[in-house]
Formats: C-alpha cells, sequence, structure tokens
C-alpha cells in the first residue's frame, strides 16, 4: 500500500457540561464506537429572513442529563422572524360564509 491513514480524529464538545473527548477513528475500538453513538445531537431549524432559506444549529450532548442544558442553548438564538406579524391577519375567522 502506497498510502496509509494514520490518524483521522474527532473532537466533541458537550455543550451541556463542557467536557471535550477526542475520537479516534482509524481502527476505531469497539468501546470509542459505543461511547461516541451514546452522544446526542440536537437540532434547530430558524428561518433567515434575509435569504429565505431555513439553517440548521446543532449542538451535542454527552449524556441525557446534558441534553436540556444544551438544547437551551439552541432556544437563546434569535430566529431572524420580523417583530410585526399581524396574528389576527393570521387567524382563522369562525363564520363559514367568511370563506
Amino acid at each position: 500500500m502506497s498510502q496509509q491513514v494514520l490518524s483521522q480524529k474527532i473532537e466533541r464538545t458537550c455543550e451541556g457540561c463542557g467536557v471535550t473527548v477526542v475520537f479516534e477513528m482509524v481502527n476505531p475500538t469497539d468501546d470509542a464506537v459505543t461511547a461516541m453513538t451514546r452522544w446526542y445531537t440536537i437540532v434547530r431549524e430558524i428561518a433567515d429572513s434575509a435569504t429565505g432559506r431555513f439553517q440548521k444549529l446543532m449542538v451535542q450532548a454527552c449524556s441525557l442529563p446534558c441534553v436540556n442544558v444544551a438544547a437551551l442553548k439552541l432556544e437563546v438564538i434569535p430566529s431572524n422572524a420580523p417583530d410585526d406579524i399581524d396574528l389576527s391577519a393570521l387567524r382563522q375567522s369562525s363564520d363559514p360564509s367568511a370563506n
């Protein structure tokens, strides 16, 4: 073999507790694969009003107790939705003849 990959590392940081773990992905051990698959990825989509596209924001959590803390970090990220939405215009009329 003329080329061999000797190292490929993935570093994950838990957004809940702050722990950082490095996983070696070249010939990973069974324990490393098990530890890596126990992590949670939480995804939030927000609308970008400038481009009209959705953006996906992700956080990582190393354990179930950290999921709530990590998810709260996604909540404080402001969406780009306008603040002047006319809610009355969005309400459906209860009068069937109005439709």
